[in-house]
């Protein structure tokens, strides 16, 4: 599938040792970034971004756009999202686009929900809608690293999803097979200082960011209409604890044990109609590999599970100087295996 194999760094064959340099030690790409909004039904407001090459010889015309749903950490100005649309439209990808969480990107958050939720879902539909109207006739791909994958699997399950024949697939990597308490309950470690404790404070200051009047007394009656005491959340120390005081209260769920099982890709790949392909390392200390059912995988035909020995989580570092992921090349290669495949069977695949 991949024309070299993954063999990264004696020193990186640790997954926290990965995850630390590649967030650390990358640097950004020379890329252009054109912003745009997207005002989505319920008031909620996304940056749907385009990102183009630098250098205009670069920028040809292709038939597909592509839409990718980031880390929930993660933004079009990030590191991992800009390399990754650099390395897109270095294999030929021209129209690339990042679908951005509510509240990031200096955008307030304009609605309760948090496209990291269960609406994920109607927030893709809703990027997926929009650049149909902006290039119809094109082909869209969807592409989602870690939670943003969980929403790629979700928006591919759904009638949506099936029925617009626009969309021809996706491919994720990072991304948990079963959210649990187990994985998102964890105050001490390293998965507590690489990812809970950040997590848990960039997703409270969206909560918190406002710059006017009418959107702090709108958060003031989110909270009042949830339940949700200011103070208490501020206390918030892992993810788990944001989801079971917050996001069950917003949806109305009977706690996060309930939001889980309603959002864990385990619950929806059986119902993936579209090629997806699905990239995940088997030392990644925050998707544990045990946790994946291969016989669920097996029966559905339209998904591929590609792992890796290592790569850790977001991570699959193959140099030091400069600091380069893996993924710069399994990404593109995964979608341009995916797009020759729907050519080839004309959009009527059966399978791989």
């Amino acid at each position: 599938m991949v024309h070299k194999k993954y063999c990264p760094p004696l020193i990186c064959l640790n997954p926290g040792v990965q995850f630390f340099i590649r967030t650390k030690y990358e640097k950004p790409p020379a890329v252009k970034i054109h912003k745009n909004t997207l005002t989505l039904p319920d008031r909620g407001v996304i940056a749907l971004d385009r990102i183009s090459s630098l250098n205009k010889a670069v920028n040809t015309e292709s038939d597909y756009v592509i839409m990718i749903s980031p880390g929930v950490r993660e933004t079009t100005h990030s590191t991992k999202i800009l390399s990754m649309a650099s390395d897109l439209i270095n294999f030929g990808f021209s129209n690339i686009y990042v679908m951005n969480y509510r509240g990031s990107c200096s955008i307030p958050l304009m609605s309760k929900q948090m496209s990291h939720a269960c609406d994920g879902y109607n927030d893709i539909t809703a990027g997926v809608e929009e650049l149909m109207r902006s290039y119809p006739g094109k082909k869209i791909l969807l592409i989602g690293a870690c939670v943003g994958g969980q929403c790629v699997v979700d928006y591919l399950a759904s009638p949506h999803a099936t029925h617009t024949p626009a969309v021809v697939g996706g491919v994720i990597h990072s991304c948990i097979w079963e959210l649990s308490k187990k994985n998102f309950n964890v105050s001490s470690g390293i998965n507590y200082h690489l990812f809970n404790k950040l997590f848990v404070k960039d997703v409270v200051s969206r909560v918190f960011k406002y710059s006017t009047d009418t959107e702090r007394k709108l958060r003031e009656e989110w909270f009042s209409e949830c339940g949700v005491d200011q103070e208490e959340l501020k206390k918030v120390k892992t993810i788990w604890e944001f989801e079971e005081y917050v996001f069950s209260r917003v949806y109305g769920w009977s706690g996060a044990e309930d939001y889980y099982n309603r959002v864990s890709p385990s619950k929806k790949i059986h119902q993936v109609s579209k090629p997806l392909i699905w990239i995940n390392a088997r030392d990644d200390f925050l998707a544990p590999f045990k946790d994946f059912d291969l016989d669920v995988i097996e029966k559905n035909p339209h998904v591929v599970l590609w792992s890796t020995a290592s790569g850790g989580h977001v991570s699959f570092v193959e140099t030091l100087f400069p600091v380069t992921s893996y993924l710069s090349r399994a990404v593109p290669e995964c979608a341009q295996l995916l797009c020759q495949f729907v050519q080839q069977t004309n959009g009527e695949e059966e399978g791989y």
